[in-house]
Protein backbone atom coordinates (compact mmCIF):
# COMPACT_ATOMS: atom_id res chain seq x y z
CA UNK A 1 0.00 0.00 0.00
CA UNK A 2 1.79 3.44 -0.73
CA UNK A 3 2.70 5.56 2.05
CA UNK A 4 0.12 8.02 3.70
CA UNK A 5 1.90 10.96 1.93
CA UNK A 6 1.46 9.43 -1.35
CA UNK A 7 -2.12 8.95 -0.29
CA UNK A 8 -2.85 12.35 0.43
CA UNK A 9 -0.78 13.83 -2.57
CA UNK A 10 -3.37 11.07 -4.98
CA UNK A 11 -6.09 12.80 -3.14
CA UNK A 12 -5.33 16.36 -4.27
CA UNK A 13 -4.39 15.38 -7.23
CA UNK A 14 -8.01 14.23 -8.19
CA UNK A 15 -10.03 17.00 -6.36
CA UNK A 16 -7.20 20.14 -6.05
CA UNK A 17 -8.01 20.80 -2.52
CA UNK A 18 -8.51 18.67 0.69
CA UNK A 19 -9.35 19.58 4.13
CA UNK A 20 -8.80 17.67 7.44
CA UNK A 21 -11.84 15.34 7.13
CA UNK A 22 -10.95 14.33 3.73
CA UNK A 23 -8.05 12.79 4.83
CA UNK A 24 -9.60 11.46 7.95
CA UNK A 25 -12.26 9.59 5.53
CA UNK A 26 -9.85 8.66 2.74
CA UNK A 27 -7.31 7.02 5.27
CA UNK A 28 -9.22 5.93 8.29
CA UNK A 29 -7.02 7.73 10.56
CA UNK A 30 -7.92 10.26 13.31
CA UNK A 31 -8.39 13.75 12.79
CA UNK A 32 -4.72 14.09 15.05
CA UNK A 33 -2.37 12.07 12.76
CA UNK A 34 -4.49 13.83 9.60
CA UNK A 35 -3.70 17.49 10.51
CA UNK A 36 -0.08 15.91 11.55
CA UNK A 37 0.77 14.43 7.81
CA UNK A 38 -1.14 17.27 6.32
CA UNK A 39 1.10 19.43 7.98
CA UNK A 40 4.29 17.77 7.67
CA UNK A 41 3.62 18.03 3.92
CA UNK A 42 3.48 22.01 3.82
CA UNK A 43 7.02 21.99 5.48
CA UNK A 44 8.05 20.45 3.05
CA UNK A 45 6.72 22.35 0.30
CA UNK A 46 4.66 20.06 -1.50
CA UNK A 47 1.36 21.52 -0.09
CA UNK A 48 0.31 24.96 1.09
CA UNK A 49 -1.77 26.23 3.32
CA UNK A 50 -5.22 28.30 2.76
CA UNK A 51 -7.77 29.55 5.73
CA UNK A 52 -7.78 28.58 9.35
CA UNK A 53 -9.67 26.37 11.63
CA UNK A 54 -12.50 23.86 9.71
CA UNK A 55 -12.05 26.15 6.60
CA UNK A 56 -8.47 25.17 5.98
CA UNK A 57 -8.47 23.28 2.98
CA UNK A 58 -4.37 22.07 1.28
CA UNK A 59 -3.52 22.43 -2.04
CA UNK A 60 -0.48 22.08 -4.30
CA UNK A 61 1.83 24.84 -4.18
CA UNK A 62 1.80 27.09 -7.21
CA UNK A 63 4.58 28.02 -8.89
CA UNK A 64 5.92 31.35 -9.39
CA UNK A 65 9.10 33.20 -11.18
CA UNK A 66 9.94 36.31 -12.60
CA UNK A 67 12.64 36.62 -14.78
CA UNK A 68 14.71 39.68 -16.61
CA UNK A 69 13.64 39.52 -20.08
CA UNK A 70 16.84 40.59 -21.65
CA UNK A 71 19.09 37.45 -22.77
CA UNK A 72 16.43 35.07 -21.29
CA UNK A 73 16.96 31.40 -23.01
CA UNK A 74 13.22 29.85 -22.86
CA UNK A 75 14.36 26.49 -23.04
CA UNK A 76 16.05 26.92 -19.52
CA UNK A 77 13.64 28.75 -18.30
CA UNK A 78 10.90 25.80 -18.82
CA UNK A 79 13.86 22.71 -17.72
CA UNK A 80 13.33 24.67 -14.51
CA UNK A 81 9.55 24.86 -14.41
CA UNK A 82 8.94 21.32 -15.41
CA UNK A 83 11.54 19.74 -13.06
CA UNK A 84 9.45 21.46 -10.45
CA UNK A 85 6.22 20.67 -11.92
CA UNK A 86 7.63 16.90 -11.77
CA UNK A 87 8.41 17.15 -7.69
CA UNK A 88 4.95 18.69 -7.29
CA UNK A 89 2.30 16.85 -9.98
CA UNK A 90 4.25 14.66 -12.67
CA UNK A 91 2.45 15.03 -15.83
CA UNK A 92 2.03 12.32 -18.11
CA UNK A 93 4.75 12.30 -20.80
CA UNK A 94 2.96 13.36 -23.99
CA UNK A 95 1.29 16.03 -22.07
CA UNK A 96 4.27 17.23 -21.12
CA UNK A 97 5.64 17.20 -24.07
CA UNK A 98 2.70 19.61 -25.57
CA UNK A 99 2.90 22.05 -22.52
CA UNK A 100 6.66 22.20 -22.80
CA UNK A 101 6.43 22.94 -26.69
CA UNK A 102 3.50 25.55 -26.29
CA UNK A 103 4.97 27.30 -23.24
CA UNK A 104 8.78 27.64 -25.18
CA UNK A 105 6.86 29.32 -27.88
CA UNK A 106 5.05 31.28 -25.92
CA UNK A 107 7.99 32.74 -23.98
CA UNK A 108 10.37 32.66 -27.06
CA UNK A 109 7.30 34.96 -28.14
CA UNK A 110 7.58 37.44 -25.50
CA UNK A 111 11.52 37.20 -24.96
CA UNK A 112 11.62 38.69 -28.98
CA UNK A 113 8.83 40.62 -29.56
CA UNK A 114 7.27 42.06 -26.40
CA UNK A 115 10.17 44.44 -25.90
CA UNK A 116 9.00 44.48 -21.94
CA UNK A 117 11.25 44.68 -18.78
CA UNK A 118 10.24 41.17 -17.39
CA UNK A 119 8.56 37.90 -17.84
CA UNK A 120 6.53 35.88 -15.14
CA UNK A 121 5.80 32.26 -15.25
CA UNK A 122 3.13 30.68 -13.17
CA UNK A 123 1.75 27.29 -12.82
CA UNK A 124 -1.11 25.87 -10.68
CA UNK A 125 -2.23 22.96 -10.01
CA UNK A 126 -6.08 22.87 -10.56
CA UNK A 127 -9.06 20.29 -9.32
CA UNK A 128 -9.71 17.92 -11.68
CA UNK A 129 -6.08 16.86 -12.52
CA UNK A 130 -5.83 20.10 -14.52
CA UNK A 131 -1.93 22.16 -14.60
CA UNK A 132 -2.26 25.68 -15.72
CA UNK A 133 0.63 27.15 -16.85
CA UNK A 134 1.09 31.01 -17.84
CA UNK A 135 3.29 33.36 -19.29
CA UNK A 136 2.88 37.64 -19.04
CA UNK A 137 5.40 40.29 -20.02
CA UNK A 138 4.88 43.82 -19.63
CA UNK A 139 5.52 44.63 -23.07
CA UNK A 140 3.56 46.45 -25.81
CA UNK A 141 0.64 43.61 -26.06
CA UNK A 142 0.80 41.21 -29.36
CA UNK A 143 -2.28 42.79 -31.02
CA UNK A 144 -0.43 46.26 -30.96
CA UNK A 145 2.37 44.82 -32.49
CA UNK A 146 0.68 43.02 -34.87
CA UNK A 147 -1.59 46.02 -35.69
CA UNK A 148 0.92 47.70 -36.00
CA UNK A 149 3.14 45.60 -38.10
CA UNK A 150 0.79 44.64 -40.37
CA UNK A 151 -2.02 47.45 -40.49
CA UNK A 152 -4.80 45.32 -38.88
CA UNK A 153 -7.70 48.11 -38.31
CA UNK A 154 -8.42 46.28 -34.28
CA UNK A 155 -7.15 42.96 -32.21
CA UNK A 156 -10.28 41.04 -33.51
CA UNK A 157 -8.98 41.47 -37.19
CA UNK A 158 -5.60 40.29 -35.85
CA UNK A 159 -6.76 36.96 -33.95
CA UNK A 160 -8.97 36.32 -37.90
CA UNK A 161 -5.71 36.08 -39.23
CA UNK A 162 -3.33 35.07 -36.11
CA UNK A 163 -5.69 32.10 -35.88
CA UNK A 164 -4.84 30.66 -39.72
CA UNK A 165 -0.72 30.61 -39.03
CA UNK A 166 2.12 31.17 -40.51
CA UNK A 167 1.56 34.96 -40.02
CA UNK A 168 4.81 36.60 -38.86
CA UNK A 169 6.86 39.85 -38.76
CA UNK A 170 9.97 38.31 -39.51
CA UNK A 171 9.74 35.64 -41.83
CA UNK A 172 13.46 34.79 -42.39
CA UNK A 173 13.98 34.20 -38.78
CA UNK A 174 10.20 32.75 -37.96
CA UNK A 175 7.95 30.96 -39.53
CA UNK A 176 4.92 32.33 -38.17
CA UNK A 177 3.76 28.23 -37.07
CA UNK A 178 4.24 28.50 -33.21
CA UNK A 179 1.36 30.30 -31.91
CA UNK A 180 -0.55 28.17 -34.30
CA UNK A 181 0.03 24.99 -33.08
CA UNK A 182 0.63 26.20 -29.49
CA UNK A 183 -2.76 27.09 -29.69
CA UNK A 184 -3.93 23.42 -30.32
CA UNK A 185 -0.91 21.53 -28.92
CA UNK A 186 -2.64 21.98 -25.11
CA UNK A 187 -6.35 21.36 -23.86
CA UNK A 188 -7.34 25.01 -23.67
CA UNK A 189 -5.39 28.23 -24.74
CA UNK A 190 -6.49 31.68 -23.70
CA UNK A 191 -4.05 34.90 -25.59
CA UNK A 192 -4.68 38.32 -23.79
CA UNK A 193 -3.69 41.64 -24.93
CA UNK A 194 -5.55 44.89 -25.01
CA UNK A 195 -8.19 44.07 -23.35
CA UNK A 196 -9.16 41.79 -25.73
CA UNK A 197 -8.77 37.49 -25.66
CA UNK A 198 -8.14 34.97 -28.08
CA UNK A 199 -9.63 31.53 -26.56
CA UNK A 200 -9.29 27.88 -28.04
CA UNK A 201 -10.71 25.40 -25.94
CA UNK A 202 -9.66 21.94 -27.93
CA UNK A 203 -12.04 19.41 -26.38
CA UNK A 204 -15.36 21.80 -28.28
CA UNK A 205 -13.06 22.19 -31.33
CA UNK A 206 -13.80 25.91 -30.77
CA UNK A 207 -12.38 29.08 -31.47
CA UNK A 208 -13.81 32.48 -30.06
CA UNK A 209 -12.83 36.02 -28.82
CA UNK A 210 -13.89 37.72 -25.89
CA UNK A 211 -13.17 40.66 -23.35
CA UNK A 212 -10.46 40.70 -21.39
CA UNK A 213 -8.99 42.53 -18.31
CA UNK A 214 -5.33 42.47 -19.46
CA UNK A 215 -4.80 46.04 -21.31
CA UNK A 216 -0.95 46.42 -20.89
CA UNK A 217 1.74 43.65 -22.17
CA UNK A 218 0.41 39.89 -22.80
CA UNK A 219 -1.04 37.02 -20.70
CA UNK A 220 -0.72 33.76 -22.28
CA UNK A 221 -2.15 30.76 -20.58
CA UNK A 222 -1.96 27.30 -21.10
CA UNK A 223 -4.04 24.29 -19.73
CA UNK A 224 -3.57 20.91 -19.58
CA UNK A 225 -6.42 18.33 -18.23
CA UNK A 226 -5.09 14.85 -18.00
CA UNK A 227 -6.30 12.52 -20.80
CA UNK A 228 -8.10 15.43 -23.14
CA UNK A 229 -4.32 16.40 -24.75
CA UNK A 230 -3.39 16.01 -28.24
CA UNK A 231 -0.37 14.37 -28.91
CA UNK A 232 1.95 16.62 -30.44
CA UNK A 233 2.59 13.68 -33.43
CA UNK A 234 -0.76 13.54 -34.53
CA UNK A 235 -1.40 17.34 -34.05
CA UNK A 236 1.39 18.33 -37.02
CA UNK A 237 0.37 15.30 -39.15
CA UNK A 238 -3.29 16.96 -39.42
CA UNK A 239 -1.57 20.26 -40.50
CA UNK A 240 1.62 18.68 -42.78
CA UNK A 241 2.03 17.15 -46.41
CA UNK A 242 2.67 13.91 -46.12
CA UNK A 243 4.89 14.09 -48.76
CA UNK A 244 6.48 17.44 -48.73
CA UNK A 245 6.35 17.69 -44.47
CA UNK A 246 5.33 21.13 -45.10
CA UNK A 247 2.99 23.25 -43.27
CA UNK A 248 0.34 23.18 -46.00
CA UNK A 249 -3.52 22.58 -43.72
CA UNK A 250 -5.17 24.88 -41.58
CA UNK A 251 -8.28 25.68 -40.16
CA UNK A 252 -10.26 29.01 -40.24
CA UNK A 253 -13.20 29.47 -37.59
CA UNK A 254 -15.46 31.47 -39.77
CA UNK A 255 -17.51 33.33 -36.60
CA UNK A 256 -13.82 35.04 -35.53
CA UNK A 257 -14.82 37.88 -38.80
CA UNK A 258 -18.13 38.30 -37.81
CA UNK A 259 -20.13 41.03 -35.01
CA UNK A 260 -23.56 39.45 -35.09
CA UNK A 261 -24.13 36.16 -36.40
CA UNK A 262 -24.67 36.78 -40.15
CA UNK A 263 -22.13 36.98 -42.77
CA UNK A 264 -23.31 38.98 -45.82
CA UNK A 265 -20.54 41.59 -47.34
CA UNK A 266 -17.54 40.78 -49.56
CA UNK A 267 -15.43 42.60 -47.09
CA UNK A 268 -16.23 40.41 -44.58
CA UNK A 269 -15.35 37.55 -47.26
CA UNK A 270 -12.04 39.13 -48.14
CA UNK A 271 -10.86 39.64 -44.41
CA UNK A 272 -11.66 35.25 -43.84
CA UNK A 273 -9.60 34.46 -47.62
CA UNK A 274 -6.66 37.13 -46.85
CA UNK A 275 -3.40 34.66 -46.20
CA UNK A 276 -5.20 31.45 -47.51
CA UNK A 277 -3.43 31.45 -50.62
CA UNK A 278 -0.11 29.95 -48.53
CA UNK A 279 -2.11 26.90 -47.58
CA UNK A 280 -3.49 23.85 -49.95
CA UNK A 281 -5.79 22.78 -47.85
CA UNK A 282 -8.20 24.63 -45.53
CA UNK A 283 -11.15 23.75 -43.72
CA UNK A 284 -14.22 26.80 -42.90
CA UNK A 285 -15.66 26.03 -39.81
CA UNK A 286 -19.07 28.10 -40.24
CA UNK A 287 -20.19 26.75 -36.09
CA UNK A 288 -21.92 29.59 -34.39
CA UNK A 289 -22.58 31.34 -37.76
CA UNK A 290 -26.24 31.51 -38.74
CA UNK A 291 -26.91 33.39 -42.62
CA UNK A 292 -24.31 34.09 -44.74
CA UNK A 293 -25.09 35.88 -47.78
CA UNK A 294 -24.83 36.04 -51.48
CA UNK A 295 -21.81 38.31 -52.18
CA UNK A 296 -19.93 36.62 -49.05
CA UNK A 297 -20.27 33.28 -50.87
CA UNK A 298 -19.60 34.48 -54.15
CA UNK A 299 -16.45 36.03 -53.13
CA UNK A 300 -15.18 32.78 -51.30
CA UNK A 301 -16.34 29.97 -53.00
CA UNK A 302 -16.52 31.89 -56.51
CA UNK A 303 -13.82 34.44 -57.00
CA UNK A 304 -11.03 33.02 -54.60
CA UNK A 305 -12.46 29.31 -55.56
CA UNK A 306 -11.07 30.59 -59.52
CA UNK A 307 -8.22 32.01 -58.45
CA UNK A 308 -6.65 30.11 -56.27
CA UNK A 309 -7.64 26.34 -58.00
CA UNK A 310 -5.11 24.64 -56.06
CA UNK A 311 -6.46 25.60 -52.48
CA UNK A 312 -8.90 23.18 -51.22
CA UNK A 313 -11.80 24.62 -49.45
CA UNK A 314 -13.57 22.35 -46.97
CA UNK A 315 -16.53 24.06 -45.55
CA UNK A 316 -18.01 22.58 -42.16
CA UNK A 317 -20.51 22.62 -39.43
CA UNK A 318 -22.91 24.47 -41.83
CA UNK A 319 -26.69 24.63 -41.50
CA UNK A 320 -29.06 23.83 -43.76
CA UNK A 321 -29.28 27.51 -45.22
CA UNK A 322 -25.66 28.32 -45.34
CA UNK A 323 -25.16 24.50 -47.35
CA UNK A 324 -27.51 26.04 -49.77
CA UNK A 325 -25.81 29.54 -50.22
CA UNK A 326 -22.50 27.84 -50.52
CA UNK A 327 -23.45 25.20 -52.82
CA UNK A 328 -25.01 27.97 -55.11
CA UNK A 329 -22.29 30.13 -55.00
CA UNK A 330 -20.27 26.78 -56.33
CA UNK A 331 -22.39 26.24 -58.95
CA UNK A 332 -22.39 29.75 -61.08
Amino acid sequence: MPAPADRIRSLVDRHGVVSNHDVVRALGVSAATAHRLLRSLVVTGALVLEGKGRAARYRFRPLRHRFRRVGLEEDRVWQRIAAEIARTRPLDPADAQSLEYAATEVLNNAVEHSAGASVVVEVDFAPHRRTVASVRDDGVGVFHRLCTDFGFASPQEAIVQLEKGKLTSDPVRHSGEGLFFSSKAVTRFRLESNRVAWVVDGPANDSGIAASSVARGTLVTLEIERGRTPRLADLFARYTDTETLKFTRTRATVKLGLLGRALVSRSEAHRLVEGLPKFTHVTLDFSGVDVVGQGFCDEVFRVFGRAHPTVQLEPVAMNDAIAFMVARAGAS
